[in-house]
């Protein structure tokens, strides 16, 4: 396993992650994107100023021995609906010829799951359109089980997480998609991490480690349809047991990546609070790492 973190909170760019990184001691980084504008038609070309300040970024990468291991896009796609197909398509494509100039093999997406089970069969028939696409630049797509951006704080009521037949149906249709695992996500869904690994670490490549806390309280009074009983928090504040979640990676032979998630409420914007949580991140996780 090679220790990560999603730098995109720094606000530094690709090149500050990078610095960052190293002067860490981190091998690897990952970077999201928010949903972005592509041309309406026409080849989604990377060029100028842009190409070359990626070229740059790369060799920089390079010459430090930092790995950017994934590259995320923060757009919730419906499948089967074919306006939101047309944006992800144009920024997948965008992304994937990004990855492939920072020499990135990951490229990670979130869905929107429907309401009956067609929508998996469509999202297979849209795979199907992408792939080429993925194939051609040597960049895995892996489909995020973390909560969207959008529905951080938003109560049950209004929206429905995948379970994971939806990822093991996801796997099966559609050929060389792989995940973005995320043990905290599993947590407060009610679903074990540590006995669901068996059936899936085959096709994690990454994982979001997001810390959870529920508060049982809340969840307990009002259901997990009323007002929002979970936070993510950063690593050590909240309820996985990353020890034990650790050991069960090993125990499967996980050779991916490990990727600390700074998105707790209460460090978010305070640049000090950041480093110091990614500090204490990498102080916990790190021993755990070895051997």
């Amino acid at each position: 396993m090679r220790l990560c973190f999603d730098a995109t909170k720094f606000g530094g760019g690709l090149d500050g992650a990078i610095e960052l990184a190293a002067a860490k001691g981190l091998p690897a980084i990952e970077y999201t994107f928010a949903a972005f504008t592509t041309p309406a038609k026409g080849v989604q070309e990377v060029k100028g100023k842009e190409k070359n300040y990626l070229e740059t970024t790369a060799k920089s990468a390079k010459d430090k021995g930092i790995e950017i291991a994934c590259l995320s896009l923060d757009y919730l796609h419906k499948p089967g609906d074919k306006t939101s197909f047309k944006k992800f398509e144009g920024m997948l494509t965008k992304l994937a010829e990004v990855a492939s100039i920072l020499d990135c093999h990951r490229v990670a997406f979130l869905l929107n799951p429907g309401e009956d089970a067609a929508w998996k069969e469509k999202f297979e028939q849209e795979f199907q359109q992408l792939l080429p696409m993925f194939q051609s630049r040597e960049v895995k797509p892996l489909l995020r089980l973390a909560t969207p951006l959008d529905y951080r704080g938003v109560s049950l009521k209004r929206w429905h997480a995948m379970e994971p037949q939806d990822w093991r149906d996801l796997i099966s249709g559609c050929p060389e998609l792989s995940l973005s695992f995320s043990p905290g996500d599993c947590l407060w869904l009610g679903i074990d991490y540590l006995q669901i690994l068996s059936g899936v670490t085959a096709a994690i490549e990454h994982i979001e480690a997001h810390d959870i806390e529920i508060n049982r309280s809340m969840l307990k009074d009002s259901g997990m349809f009323g007002p929002l009983w979970w936070r993510y928090r950063q690593i050590g504040k909240g309820q996985v047991d990353w020890t034990q979640f650790i050991e069960a990676l090993k125990f499967y032979d996980y050779q991916g990546v490990f990727s600390i998630h700074l998105d707790d409420e209460f460090i978010d914007g305070d640049e000090l609070a950041l480093a110091n949580a990614l500090d204490d991140g990498i102080q916990r996780i790190a021993p755990l790492l070895k051997g």
